[in-house]
């Protein structure tokens, strides 16, 4: 049985860059994935300023270039300038890929894929046990997301599905025509969608809805994606323009149900780092910046610990107040928003009454 300092679940932005920090700092890390890499995932594709920075400093540099927000609802398309600095844009397949191989290079052991099924208690810290090993750690970062099921304790348990459910749907499209450096929100009854284009030329559309609202319009023999894509489109004169000539590329993921707001921080030697930790609602496009942050703020916590200067416990309470200092804010704006947004003719009104709105949302968000 192989023996590390700390144990990263999930290779996302906040697992990859955890697992990434410690090993430079000399920590041993192990870091498990369940999947294989590349792989796509439901995701805005949206990279805020503060992740922007993170990145350059993990040494992923990219160039700021997304500088204006819009709105299009029914028949208008209503735009504000973004603060500086400006964000950017870079599919989760690419991300999640080179910064998973930076923990790689700086010393972490990386199993993947493989998935992990438990975690029990040892004389030591923790074992984790998988189909084809068993990994001990003195302590676990769990990096797993928040919406998928499984045994481990900082996993939800399967529920009964709610009309309230907030599912969430992305796809790829080619041959989308719109300004490069927006990012469009598109609000429609029941929920939202997201717009933006990628360096490769493609454009991502994300959105999110309500299980009784995707029911409500769900097209017979369509994919759900693609139902909710029809109804955006329904919804907005300029994205029916921006789309009109544009070509599904690749299927529809689908992941959900989202649940926004925060989770326990720490249990039993267990850490939670990014929507593990707690997640914003999508529209705002803080994500990744909070992925990466969240892991930002535990990692030389957690290598303090690991070194004796403080207990778990302490570095918990640390941790957790610097968590809630970082993200409280994000989490009522990020409320507040979806909320407007899910009710399109008050949102397209208000923004209409007052761009600067738009510029508002997108500073304190970030």
């Amino acid at each position: 049985m192989a023996s590390f300092d700390v144990l990263v679940i999930g290779g996302g932005p906040a697992g990859a860059t955890s697992a990434l920090l410690l090993a430079r700092a000399g920590r041993t890390v192990a870091l498990i994935e369940k999947a294989a890499f590349p792989r796509r995932k439901v995701c805005g594709e949206y990279i805020a300023p503060p992740a922007i920075s993170t990145l350059h400093s993990l040494g992923i540099p990219l160039e700021p270039r997304v500088r204006r927000i819009a709105v299009w609802a029914n028949n208008r398309s209503l735009q504000a300038p973004l603060p500086a600095p400006y964000a950017s844009t870079l599919a989760r397949e690419d991300l999640d890929t080179v910064l998973l191989e930076k923990a790689r290079e700086a010393g972490a052991t990386v199993f993947q894929p493989l998935k992990a099924l438990a975690l029990e208690k040892s004389s030591s810290g923790l074992i984790c046990k998988t189909e084809s090993v068993e990994i001990e750690a003195r302590t676990v970062i769990a990096a797993h997301g928040s919406w998928e099921p499984g045994a481990l304790p900082t996993q939800h348990r399967r529920g009964e599905p709610k009309a309230s459910d907030l599912l969430a749907f992305k796809a790829h499209f080619r041959g989308a025509a719109f300004d490069a450096h927006t990012i469009a929100l598109v609000p429609f009854l029941g929920g939202y969608g997201g717009v933006l284009q990628l360096d490769d030329g493609r454009a991502t559309f994300a959105c999110c809805l309500r299980r009784d609202a995707l029911e409500a319009l769900r097209e017979p023999g369509m994919a759900a994606g693609e139902s909710v894509f029809r109804h955006a489109l329904r919804a907005s004169t300029e994205f029916r323009k921006s789309f009109e000539n544009a070509k599904l590329e690749g299927p529809w993921l689908a992941s959900g149900p989202l649940r926004a707001g925060s989770r326990p921080l720490y249990r039993d030697g267990i850490f939670a780092a990014g929507n593990a930790a707690g997640e914003v609602h999508p529209l705002i496009g803080s994500g990744i910046s909070m992925a990466l942050r969240s892991a930002s703020l535990l990692s030389p916590l957690l290598d303090a610990a690991l070194q004796g200067r403080a207990t778990y416990a302490e570095t918990a309470r640390i941790y957790e107040a610097q968590w809630r200092r970082e993200f409280a804010r994000r989490l009522w704006w990020s409320t507040w928003f979806a909320r407007l947004a899910s009710r399109q003719s008050r949102a397209a009104a208000l923004v209409a009454r007052a761009p600067w709105i738009l510029t508002l949302a997108a500073k304190v968000s970030s």
